[in-house]
């Protein structure tokens, strides 16, 4: 299979019938694929794990989504370009895996560019996604914009991270967020954190159990529809 994006992976080390659920791990600016991948022991060994590293080099180990500039108070000033070749590339990535891996959809985990691509993704192609875990993204107002047709989250899970003392994506922008997936009929679990921009333990645990839990809905609603038919 032709990926669109270099990544890592973990295969589950517990499987059950059928393909193994898949999670693509999203890292922030600056970072590569080894930042997420690094911490995949908190996940579920029901998991395949996949780390893509974001498509723009700005040097050794270093990659990025887009670029942007810093604003006092209303979130970085993106490269819209940029961003929306590196959502193509991302979407083609997702395609491929699905189609390699057999899966009906993947679960996404970002981290600050992350996790504003991954929602981006859920916007322009909702059919890919299961659920979206982000930590200290948001949904870009163009993005949000661009989405003519207000897409149908009815029935997917997400989850929100944010740091409390964000100076790169403050607080707002993070509960502006929740407030549009709300919107669109997803269900929600939202975590709010005395931290900055950075991404923890704590934090990550907690996607990690989100993560496990949704998994198990999963497994509740397919034996039910199995029994009753």
């Amino acid at each position: 299979m032709n990926f669109s994006l270099h990544h890592v992976a973990r295969h589950a080390s517990v499987r059950g019938e059928g393909p193994s659920p898949v999670v693509i791990l999203l890292h922030g600016w600056g970072l590569y694929h080894d930042h997420l991948f690094e911490m995949t022991h908190h996940f579920d060994p029901r998991l395949d794990v996949l780390s893509p590293r974001a498509p723009v080099r700005m040097g050794p180990g270093a990659y990025r989504w887009f670029n942007f500039v810093k604003t006092p108070s209303d979130g970085p000033d993106i490269d819209h370009a940029e961003e929306n070749a590196s959502r193509e590339t991302l979407i083609r990535y997702i395609e491929a895996v699905i189609a390699d891996r057999g899966s009906p959809g993947v679960w996404l985990v970002g981290h600050s560019q992350g996790g504003t691509m991954a929602l981006s993704v859920c916007l322009r192609r909702p059919d890919l996604v299961l659920g979206c875990a982000n930590v200290n993204g948001r949904i870009l107002d163009k993005a949000w914009d661009a989405a003519q047709e207000r897409p149908v989250l009815a029935g997917k899970a997400f989850f929100n991270g944010h740091g409390f003392h964000n100076p790169i994506v403050p607080l707002h922008l993070g509960r502006k967020t929740c407030a549009r997936i709300r919107q669109l009929g997803a269900d929600i679990e939202v975590r709010e954190y005395p931290i900055g921009h950075e991404i923890t333990d704590e934090s990550l645990k907690d996607v990690a159990v989100w993560l496990s839990t949704q998994l198990d809905h999963r497994i509740e609603n397919t034996t039910t529809a199995t029994a009753e038919c």
